[in-house]
């Protein structure tokens, strides 16, 4: 089990100087477990390059069995630490909405301020994926249809806006269509982000399926390529900063539906402290 930890804090934090010190012990010690862990096998588990490591196939294979053995003692000091104890929380999220959740992400810094928290962002697929594979503890994004194994709880719907910029005239509407939109040069997210599915099913609806000479993975950019003049581009409304003069953000009259962000996490890490912790006080700040 030494040797097990000394690996899961090593693939957890990416190299051996921090998964020392995240163990407590020198990194010399860590070096050493690893190094009777892999004597087991006839491969490397490890790959060094430099200041970090890349797990081998075996390594991937040996982790997917022993990074549940970080819940078990998470589980196991729950019991010896119930959950009304102060004792500092490591929280682990992964979240597409990052504007739309950071109220609640510094809510709990402030309640916990001795806690860390570890966030990750990424397209919605993405970060269900890193809740899946329990290397996070919460995912904080959309998840439309409930999943077996997985509990969810809504905590704040927005709907899709196209974002103008102000000397375009569809920028004065209060909503436009997709009718309208298609004939503007359009600016789209990569395929797999949640916003342009919603985008694709929209248009698709109406019998129209643009296409877009600038493709952009980040809504920052997308707003900032809109500023400059270089298009139409589509967000969530409360994704994007409402502050910003230099965009308009227009509800698209066929998307008039509601898209609910979630607090996403595996049922069957629901008694871990740090999931109950930031569940609960997302419940009160809903309240």
């Amino acid at each position: 089990m030494t040797e097990i930890r000394a690996f899961n804090a090593t693939v957890q934090e990416g190299n051996f100087s921090r998964a020392a010190l995240y163990l407590g012990v020198s990194q010399p010690a860590v070096t050493a477990q690893i190094r009777k862990l892999e004597a087991r096998f006839d491969i490397p588990l490890l790959e060094r390059f430099n200041q970090t490591i890349k797990l081998t196939h075996l390594g991937q294979q040996l982790y997917r069995i022993t990074r549940q053995y970080r819940d078990l003692e998470s589980s196991i000091q729950s019991l010896i630490a119930p959950p009304w104890d102060a004792r500092p929380l490591e929280v682990r999220l992964a979240t597409a909405s990052p504007l739309v959740f950071m109220p609640l992400i510094t809510a709990f810094s402030q309640a916990y301020p001795d806690s860390t928290l570890k966030i990750t962002s990424g397209t919605t697929d993405e970060c269900r994926d890193l809740v899946l594979a329990s290397e996070v503890d919460l995912g904080l994004f959309p998840l439309p249809d409930s999943e077996p194994g997985l509990s969810r709880l809504a905590f704040h719907s927005h709907q899709l806006v196209a974002v103008i910029h102000p000397d375009n005239r569809l920028a004065a509407e209060s909503s436009v269509s997709v009718h309208q939109l298609a004939n503007e040069a359009l600016i789209f997210s990569r395929n797999e982000s949640f916003t342009q599915k919603r985008v694709n099913e929209v248009f698709a609806r109406a019998g129209l399926f643009p296409t877009s000479n600038i493709l952009m993975n980040v809504r920052a950019d997308i707003c900032e390529a809109v500023a400059h003049g270089l298009g139409v581009g589509f967000a969530l409304s409360h994704d994007i900063r409402s502050d910003d003069a230099r965009y308009r953000a227009v509800p698209v009259k066929e998307a008039a539906f509601e898209v609910h962000e979630h607090l996403v996490w595996l049922k069957s890490r629901t008694h871990l402290p740090e999931v109950q912790h930031f569940v609960g006080l997302a419940i009160e700040s809903r309240r």
